[in-house]
């Protein structure tokens, strides 16, 4: 894993601003192999595109398409602020 001081979560990024993919941090197999599966994978970059009042969905514009996480599954990349 990348140096800890250089990452941070997708829950941790506002609307406007994007992240290179540099891995995963924890959570289920499973649900990391989904999110592979839809083209999160490293050196991806993505941008968030709003967040609920709560904080609980995340809406990501990644590659051609837009995604929509839970906060716990948000989580769970690991990513690079970039302008």
């Amino acid at each position: 894993m990348p140096d800890q001081e250089k990452t941070i979560s997708l829950a941790q990024l506002r609307p406007g601003e994007r992240g290179q993919i540099l891995g995963y941090s924890g959570g289920d197999q499973r649900y990391k192999t989904r999110l592979l599966a839809m083209g999160l994978v490293r050196g991806v970059v993505l941008e968030v595109l709003q967040v609920a009042p709560l904080g609980d969905p995340v809406e990501v514009k990644v590659l051609s398409y837009r995604l929509s996480l839970r906060k716990n599954e948000a989580q769970v990349l690991m990513l690079r602020k970039v302008l």
